[in-house]
């Protein structure tokens, strides 16, 4: 069963992210904490979401906006180090709650004010977005929507945009992958699922 979940959910996530430009990390994480302990069901989910992200970044490198991709970066990468350093000393209860709660907020704004919410893409916005996005994906793997809604005031071009943002979610991913890894949060036991 959980070999299964962790084969299917994939593909139907890459298939999001492919669409959106984000959402296969949200997608992965309505199954994987169910499979896994949360800190462990990220893990797994931002291994499996690079290698969407990486071919998506690939297949749109020459529309990147670099210049719209260095502060968020930098502003990501500082706060998801924070945090995926506390999150093991978080008790496990209270990482789900958090974890639960972020998941009906994410459910009511997709379902209520996604498309509706306009703001300025300024330095204050890309540094809220940022570190909000942060936070979401240094915990939980699922830090998309916030600097989906910052690229989107940003860029004007589906293709600049698709591009940008999955150049910001590969180099952010794989820093946090990588920062799992040498952290403990992503085990040798997670490899097979990764694989799969």
């Amino acid at each position: 069963m959980t070999a299964a979940v962790v084969f299917l959910a994939p593909i139907v996530a890459g298939f999001i992210q492919a669409v959106t430009g984000f959402g296969s990390g949200i997608f992965m994480m309505v199954f994987f904490p169910a499979l896994f302990p949360i800190l462990g069901a990220s893990a797994l989910s931002s291994s499996i979401s690079m290698v969407a992200t990486c071919s998506q970044a690939w297949r749109y490198r020459k529309l990147s906006d670099w210049k719209l991709i260095l502060i968020p970066s930098a502003i990501y990468i500082l706060v998801s180090s924070v945090s995926i350093l506390l999150a093991p000393y978080l008790p496990t209860i209270v990482l789900k709650r958090i974890f639960g709660a972020v998941m009906v907020l994410l459910s009511i704004y997709f379902l209520t004010i996604s498309g509706k919410l306009k703001i300025k893409a300024n330095l204050t916005s890309v540094t809220v977005c940022a570190i909000i996005s942060g936070i979401m994906g240094g915990l939980f793997g699922i830090g998309g929507p916030p600097m989906v809604i910052y690229f989107l005031a940003a860029i004007d071009n589906k293709e600049r945009y698709l591009g940008t943002i999955q150049t910001f979610f590969f180099i952010t991913g794989s820093y946090t992958f990588f920062f799992r890894v040498i952290n403990g949060i992503y085990t040798v036991d997670l490899i097979p699922y990764t694989v799969l």
